[in-house]
């Protein structure tokens, strides 16, 4: 999937390692995030791939960065992930979920406690989502506005949103169910 999300990435515009992991950071990292040394060692093995090129770009500072650009086979690979339908549901590995799965057991003011700290992460989350929303126009990718990409973009941010407001939803449930047991 990271090689997928660099390409899409790189399919803008060349970028550096550095950028991309910025561009992640601030947007599909709500849904996929990654490690530098996870994007290096793919762009690498991109490379390797022919579904990038790269040169070294001198710096001021004396810095050489790598600049990487997607090659017309590695723009074929993204479009040819694009067009493929996605015949199956993801599936979440949410590891929350299993720990409260395995609950029973446990000492019910403990998994309150827990329900709490997820009540009040989730909350920061949906805030986040929120401030994104209102940012959005401020925010380096708005020459995007008015492109289908950005209606897109928008897409991913408002399921990011009602993700969060259902997640709340949920733990306001559970936190009432723990409470009456």
């Amino acid at each position: 999937m990271l090689k997928n999300i660099l390409l899409g990435y790189l399919n803008y515009r060349p970028m550096t390692g550095y950028e991309l992991k910025q561009a992640l950071d601030t947007s599909t990292s709500f849904f996929w995030h990654a490690h530098h040394s996870q994007i290096y060692t793919t762009l690498r093995q991109m490379e390797k791939d022919g579904l990038v090129t790269s040169t070294q770009k001198a710096e001021d500072d004396a810095l050489r960065r790598r600049v990487y650009d997607i090659t017309d086979e590695g723009r074929n690979d993204l479009r040819q992930w694009l067009e493929t339908p996605m015949s199956e549901v993801s599936h979440v590995k949410e590891e929350f979920l299993v720990r409260i799965f395995f609950s029973g057991q446990r000492d019910p003011q403990k998994v309150l406690a827990e329900l709490h700290e997820q009540h009040k992460l989730h909350t920061q989350a949906l805030d986040n989502y929120q401030n994104l929303r209102e940012c959005m126009p401020a925010h380096e990718h708005s020459t995007l506005k008015g492109t289908r990409d950005h209606i897109f973009w928008n897409l991913t941010l408002e399921m990011g949103f009602l993700y969060e407001k259902m997640y709340l939803e949920w733990l306001e449930m559970a936190i009432k169910s723990v409470e009456q047991t």
